[in-house]
């Protein structure tokens, strides 16, 4: 050893010499490694025949074709075997002592190889040798008569048999490679023309079987395939070497005997005479749950397998097969099957979690191959699976918990795959298996999803089933009343939403109407089939909701108007509880939608016009329907403004008309409501070629408004600040409430807009300041009260100020008070100061929602004059939103607001940019006009130098300045004026601006200039 290691230190320099030089070739070395791998895969793939005694380049060249083999890519695979093969039998073939070669020392020894894919790409080569061998035209009788069938099965048991201490996983790679070679045996459909062949191969799988446990379901397999070959003698003979081997009663046998007597009818060979038949079931129930009786002993653990897997053995494949066939004679024996063998037997109480997720597994599989038979489906929903599958669900610290959350999702995408299925696993889900609340049983949304498949062929057979419960309301208590009406209630609107018509002509009539006549009786009526007191206020709010969520849905769909027109008019006016007065309003207003939606109209814009002004009354009507205040005000605007459409005046000649509109879409956007929101914008989409400037005016005023609670008080007409909207965020928050507030209802986000709390701690600072003239008037009642507090509190504490000590009575010391007494004036201190510290956390409250409410219909603004500066870039009158959105930026304390402004003024030059290159004809400006707009613009600009504000100044300006510049080209003059003298303030300091200002500027008049000289 010491020789070893003193030779190696002495040799160890030579080496790194090697490695210097070595360089200097490695560009040689490099260029020719792609020739010689060129060169390399000609001479592997020659396909000339092996040789007896090879040299080494044929060695080389074996050793390649057999590594490329075993390739991953499997047309490297077959070109490879495809080589081999054509070089072993090609021709007159090789001789016999090569071809044993390449078979003992090789293709056998090659299945024991864990490599990349080498058992597929050497079965492949075995397969084609047996079959040429010992096939039809055998080569073994004529050529190679040393190699026998015996011979060649003795070399694959050799060749992949386990001998000595082996690691584990060298020792599972021989018993693959037994297995795959035994299938190849199989599969060259040599083993069934001499009877001795097949009992051999059976051999060896039934020793493998019984050896190896975890081999059994492969082995298994093997006979299956082998059962398609064989003739009814040669089968019944297997079967009853199984059953000697006492592999009958198990999963692997229950499937051999499946494909048997599918194969040949007539076999009645114990232990299954009758597999499928009801007397049969329990023991069939046994062996696939894998749970064997006592007196079975030591055979039936040996039977048994160790421990379960996820994946789904075999068998149950082969059991879906046979009743899919089986499938037009009925579901009775199924259901037997599925009740006592699955539902019993997997889902059992003293079934294990193992067991539990396999019955997970059958479900899925089952479901997935029963859907076209509907009749098969509602059988697979069965007490046991339905009751473990809830328990499992509802909570994600369950075991099976995955498992059954994913045989939840495999419903749903059945569901979605194929539609007609919704009805049998909606009755099952919501049936007697199953509860009515199913998604609040498990915590999912598996009926809230499945529903959205709603179809017109399943719509009216899916509200039977939802309705069916409903029947025996009068059974349950009242609380149990009032939560099946909710559930109800959620079902009919998943269905509203469902079967909402994308077109007049699509509309679902069955399944809208019937849903949306149902849900409307609840929310504004008490029907006849639903007990008194069990519907409440609570969910009759809830229904409302609801439709309101689903009209906005509705809404949407911007290409067809007549949609939502025509489902407010399918609810009806009977089912809601009006005065006479209010139904003829109604009346007369779905008259006047109606012919609205009828109008003929000469331009597209009248058209659209005609249909906004419809969905305003339908929109109305609802709101008339949900009791707002409001509404019949609405409608009288409505019809006044429809009958100055009527007689076809405009805006110019009937003074207040684009006004009117105006104020009636303000008054719907001032709602906290998606449906509102949603309608508004659109109506006014079609109205913006009509607005006037008086229009414009009341759009653009309310953005003034302090974000206070006297800004609340300017805009919603409050007498005080306890007004305060119901949908606002903060008292949702606050509240509790059985009715959910529906998901498309948007609110604004103060905490998020501000950004830093020290901006809304200044607008308590700032509304404080501006309530102090309010406070200062009701003087009296200020004072009054902490004068108040302090008798109280001296009467307390038979106690006075120290500026009082002349004027106070002389008191007894309170030191000898009892400990009840001192309690008794906590107590008493308690009550004194508990309305003082109320009514501070309310006033602050109630500032929160002022703001909350004003900032929210500010928002709603914005949004209307997005669009009209998109529709109307090139309108004079356009120009008249630059100034307010400015003095928003720049005086508002809310972020988002500011960003929002600033967005609107950047569409506007886009939109302005993209309407001067498609050329759209439009009224000619007055500059003198657009002259004093820069002025006022670049005033406004000089009044901060943020750099949100500046960007959006300057787009404002040169707004301006390009329109000026469009209409005469002389006015640039004018207009560099105006910026030198803005630019001469900014220097001297008098104005409040940033280079990028006038860097625009400057970019804008070099684009200019070059265009001029282009």
């Amino acid at each position: 050893m010491g020789s070893k290691r003193k030779r190696g230190a002495k040799e160890g320099p030579n080496p790194s010499q090697k490695s210097q030089k070595r360089p200097k070739n490695d560009s040689n070395s490099n260029s020719n490694s792609n020739g010689s791998a060129t060169v390399q895969s000609k001479i592997t793939l020659d396909k000339t025949p092996f040789v007896e005694a090879p040299t080494g380049d044929d060695r080389k060249r074996e050793a390649a074709l057999y590594e490329l083999l075993g390739s991953e890519d499997e047309n490297d695979r077959i070109e490879a075997a495809d080589c081999i093969i054509s070089s072993l039998l090609g021709g007159e073939g090789v001789p016999e002592p090569v071809l044993l070669r390449h078979l003992d020392r090789r293709l056998f020894r090659g299945l024991a190889s864990g490599r990349n894919a080498s058992r597929l790409g050497f079965s492949l080569v075995i397969t084609e040798v047996l079959g040429q061998l010992f096939g039809d035209n055998p080569l073994s009788a004529t050529k190679y008569p040393g190699l026998t069938f015996e011979k060649t099965l003795g070399i694959l048991a050799e060749k992949t048999q386990a001998v000595g201490s082996i690691p584990g996983q060298e020792e599972r790679d021989h018993f693959f490679g037994h297995l795959f070679g035994i299938e190849c045996f199989i599969r060259a459909g040599i083993l069934f023309s001499d009877a001795s062949r097949w009992s051999s191969v059976l051999e060896l799988l039934l020793k493998m079987a019984n050896k190896k446990v975890w081999l059994r379901s492969q082995c298994g397999w093997v006979i299956v395939q082998a059962i398609e070959h064989m003739s009814k003698k040669e089968a019944k003979s297997t079967l009853e070497k199984l059953a000697d081997a006492r592999l009958a009663k198990t999963p692997e046998g229950v499937a051999i005997w499946l494909v048997a007597i599918t194969r040949f009818p007539d076999f009645k060979i114990k232990p299954w005479e009758n597999l499928l038949s009801s007397k049969s079931f329990g023991d069939l129930a046994a062996v696939l749950r894998e749970s064997f009786s006592q007196d079975q002993g030591n055979q039936g653990q040996k039977n048994k397998q160790a421990s379960w897997t996820a994946q789904l053995h075999f068998v149950w494949d082969v059991i879906q097969g046979h009743y899919i066939r089986e499938a037009s004679s009925g579901v009775g024996n199924f259901e037997q099957f599925w009740s006592r063998v699955v539902d019993d037997g997997l889902f059992s109480k003293s079934a294990t979690d193992g067991q539990k997720f396999k019955g997970f597994a059958v479900f899925q599989k089952m479901l997935e191959g029963f859907a076209s038979h509907q009749s098969h489906i509602e059988c697979l929903f069965s007490k046991n699976l339905m009751t473990c599958l809830m328990n499992q669900a509802a909570k994600e610290d369950r075991y099976l918990h995955r498992a059954a959350i994913k045989a939840l999702r495999a419903i749903e995408s059945i569901v979605a795959a194929n539609p007609a299925t919704l009805v049998p696993i909606l009755r099952s889900l919501l049936g007697r298996h199953g509860a009515y609340n199913f998604d609040q049983r498990t915590s999912t949304k598996t009926v809230d999803k499945i529903l959205q498949n709603i179809t017109q062929e399943v719509g009216d057979e899916a509200l039977k089933i939802i309705r069916k419960p409903i029947r025996s309301l009068g059974e349950l208590e009242t609380v149990q009343q009032a939560s099946m009406l909710r559930v109800y209630a959620e079902y009919l609107s998943k269905v509203l939403n469902a079967s909402a018509p994308s077109g007049v002509g699509e509309m679902h009539k069955s399944a809208f109407s019937s849903a949306l006549q149902e849900l409307s009786q609840m929310a504004y009526s008490e029907p006849k089939h639903i007990p008194a007191g069990a519907l409440t206020e609570q969910i009759q709010e809830m229904c409302r909701t609801r439709l309101e969520s689903s009209f906005a849905k509705i809404s949407r769909r911007t290409e067809d108007y007549e949609s939502l027109c025509l489902a407010v008019s399918s609810i009806d006016p009977n089912s809601v509880a009006m005065t006479e007065e209010i139904k003829t309003a109604v009346q007369e207003a779905i008259a006047r939608m109606q012919k609205l939606l009828k109008r003929k109209a000469k331009t597209e814009d009248d058209k659209s016009l005609s249909k906004g002004l419809a969905m305003l009354h339908a929109v109305s009507i609802f709101q008339l329907y949900n009791q707002d205040p409001d509404a019949m005000e609405v409608l009288n605007d409505l019809a006044q403004y429809s009958e100055r459409l009527k007689k076809g005046k405009s805006e110019e000649s009937e003074p207040g008309t684009s006004e009117l509109l105006v104020e009636i879409l303000l008054s719907m956007v001032a709602r906290p409501s998606s449906l509102m929101r949603q309608v508004s914008q659109q109506v006014f989409d079609a109205f913006t070629s009509h607005i006037s400037a008086e229009g414009l005016e009341l759009l653009t005023g309310p953005l003034a408004s302090d974000e206070s609670t006297k800004g609340q008080q300017e805009l919603f007409n409050t007498e005080d600040g306890m007004d305060v909207d119901e949908g606002d965020e903060s008292s949702a928050d606050e509240e509790s409430s059985d009715v959910e507030i529906d998901s498309d209802v948007e609110f604004v986000d103060l905490n998020e807009q501000n950004g830093e709390n020290e901006s809304g701690d200044e607008d308590d600072e700032d509304d404080e300041e501006e309530d102090e003239d309010e406070e200062e008037g009701d003087g009296d009642d200020s004072e009054q009260k902490p004068q108040d507090l302090e008798e109280f509190l001296e009467k307390i504490l038979k106690s006075h100020r120290l500026d009082k000590d002349q004027d106070a009575e002389s008191s007894d010391s309170d030191g000898d008070m009892t400990d009840s007494e001192m309690f008794a004036i906590d107590e008493s201190l308690a009550q004194a100061l508990k309305p003082h510290v109320k009514s501070g956390s309310d006033s602050k409250k109630l500032k929160k929602e002022a703001k909350q409410s004003v900032v929210n219909f500010k928002n709603r603004i914005l949004d209307l004059l997005d669009i009209y500066v998109r529709n109307e870039a090139l309108q004079p009158l356009s120009f008249s939103v630059l100034i307010p959105l400015l003095s928003l930026m720049r005086t508002t304390t809310t972020k988002a607001l500011a960003a929002r402004a600033c967005e609107i003024i950047l569409n506007y030059q886009k939109a302005l940019k993209k309407a001067r290159s498609n050329r759209d004809e439009s009224e000619a400006p007055d500059t003198d006009d657009l002259f004093a707009t820069l002025l006022e613009v670049h005033a406004e600009a000089a009044k901060d130098n943020a750099h949100a504000y500046a960007k959006a100044a300057s787009a404002a300006s040169l707004i301006v300045a390009s329109t000026l510049h469009a209409a005469d080209k002389t006015k640039i003059k004018e207009v560099a004026a105006v910026y030198a003298k803005s630019q001469s303030d900014w220097v001297l300091g008098e104005a409040k601006l940033q280079s990028s200002f006038f860097a625009d500027w400057n970019n804008w008049c070099q684009n200019l200039a070059s265009q001029a000289h282009s």
